[in-house]
């Protein structure tokens, strides 16, 4: 009898060492959202803020470059057209009329330049704490969950949009103890206050260096006015 006890009690330890040894070679998988870490990331938030500081700032910038060639062109019209004057005077209107179209299309491309290069910091930054906290937590495989929007009218959109759409949920299901996105912010929020919670960036356009905004939107280039 106690021979029998004896093999039941090493069926049932290899059994349970088994189930064991299988549960730690399981993959483990966690989902993070990446799109809503970027949007609630404390960063994210602060450079906002500094994105518009920096637009109120270029469009003054614009205002004074544009009313400096209306004001060149107001005063080159009241000249004769067949005069000395006017010929100087047209000549400096357009001067400043083709540099301010210049200043312009740069201001807008340097703008999209901070945009892009931004964008790939703080994704970098995103993957680099969902690294981190996937290794904390002993996870194998993080997948990024992204969950396009339908639009509630579905008229408003043709089949292959539509189809674009499903074909760009790549995460059908995950209990909520999958997802990591809160961790993931929590622990990019950690490092940006560690670092100081600032940020710095060139100047755009000529205009005063201020704190870059981390999603910036490059203002609609003013056109050079017409003769």
């Amino acid at each position: 009898m106690n021979r029998i006890a004896l093999i039941a009690a090493l069926v049932i330890c290899l059994t349970f060492t088994a189930g064991l040894a299988h549960a730690q070679d399981a993959t483990r998988v966690a989902v993070v959202n990446p799109a809503r870490a970027f949007q609630e990331m404390q960063e994210t938030k602060d450079l906002k803020q500094a994105l518009e500081n920096q637009r109120k700032q270029l469009e003054g910038e614009v205002n004074g470059r544009q009313q400096k060639v209306k004001d060149l062109q107001a005063a080159r019209d009241l000249l004769k057209p067949d005069s000395t004057q006017y010929q100087e005077a047209d000549k400096n209107f357009m001067q400043e009329a083709i540099q301010f179209d210049t200043w312009s299309k740069i201001t807008q491309a340097q703008l999209q330049g901070q945009q892009k290069q931004q964008m790939k910091v703080l994704f970098d930054k995103i993957v680099a704490a969902t690294s981190l906290v996937a290794q904390q937590k002993n996870i194998d495989l993080v997948i990024a969950d992204q969950r396009p929007d339908l639009p509630e009218n579905l008229a408003a959109i043709n089949v292959e949009q539509l189809r674009a759409i499903l074909n760009g949920r790549n995460v059908l299901y995950n209990n909520s103890k999958a997802d990591i996105t809160n961790e993931v912010i929590a622990a990019l929020d950690a490092n940006y206050k560690s670092s100081g919670g600032t940020a710095t960036m060139p100047s755009v356009g000529g205009a005063p260096g201020t704190t870059p905004p981390s999603t910036p939107v490059a203002p609609t280039a003013p056109a050079a006015p017409k003769r």
